[in-house]
C-alpha cells in the first residue's frame, strides 16, 4: 500500500485536482489503495450488520457513499485532464490504467489503429440494469458525433462529439458498441 487511504486523503486530492490545470501527481498504487479502502468499508458494514449493530453499519455505509462520491469526482476531473493531455500529446503524472486510456485516446486522435484489451462478458437482459462490479468503471470512447439519446426510462444523454469519453447506462453503451460508433473501456478504480 502506497499511502494510508482515508476520506481526508481523498478530500485533499480532490482539492488539488480542482485547483490545478495539470494532472496532479498521485501515488502509483492510488487506485489499488482506493479499491482496498472501499472494500474495507464494505466489509466493516457487513460485519456490523451480522452483529445486528445497525448504527455502526449505517456509519460505514455513509462513509462508503462519501468515498465513492469523492472518488467519482476525482476520476471525472482526471479523465478530462487526460483527454486534454492526449490532444497535446504530452503525458505527465499518469498512473496505472490512466496510461492505457491516454494511449487509446492518443491513437484515436492521431488516426492510428486502436488496440484495446477487451473481454467478452455475457450480458443478461434484466429490467433492472446491473451495475459494474465495485472497483470498476465502464467508459465509452465515441468514434463519431452522437445526437441526444433518450433511454427506456426517458433519461437524456448527450449530445456527444467524436472523441468524447463518457459514462452511459450499459444498455445504451452496448447498442453504441454493436453499431461500431463507440469502444467500451473498463478501468479498475
Amino acid at each position: 500500500m502506497g499511502i494510508q487511504m482515508d476520506i481526508e486523503v481523498l478530500r485533499r486530492l480532490l482539492e488539488r485536482e480542482l485547483s490545478s490545470e495539470e494532472l496532479t501527481e498521485i501515488d502509483e498504487e492510488f487506485y489499488r489503495d482506493l479499491a482496498s479502502f472501499r472494500k474495507a468499508l464494505e466489509l466493516n458494514a457487513e460485519r456490523y450488520e451480522e452483529r445486528g449493530e445497525d448504527i455502526e453499519k449505517r456509519l460505514y455505509l455513509a462513509q462508503l457513499s462519501l468515498v465513492q462520491s469523492i472518488a467519482r469526482e476525482i476520476l471525472k476531473i482526471r479523465l478530462h485532464k487526460i483527454v486534454d493531455m492526449a490532444f497535446e500529446g504530452v503525458p505527465k503524472n499518469l498512473v496505472g490504467d490512466e496510461k492505457k486510456i491516454f494511449a487509446v485516446l492518443s491513437a484515436f486522435i492521431n488516426g492510428e489503429p486502436i488496440s484495446i484489451e477487451t473481454t467478452e462478458v455475457e450480458v443478461k437482459e434484466e429490467k433492472v440494469e446491473s451495475k459494474t462490479p465495485s472497483g470498476f468503471l465502464e467508459l465509452y470512447l465515441l468514434k463519431s458525433d452522437i445526437p441526444r439519446i433518450i433511454d427506456e426510462n426517458l433519461n437524456e444523454y448527450g449530445p456527444f462529439k467524436a472523441g468524447d469519453l463518457v459514462t452511459l447506462p450499459r444498455s445504451i453503451g452496448n447498442v453504441l458498441v454493436k453499431r461500431e460508433v463507440a469502444e467500451k473501456i473498463t478501468i479498475r478504480i
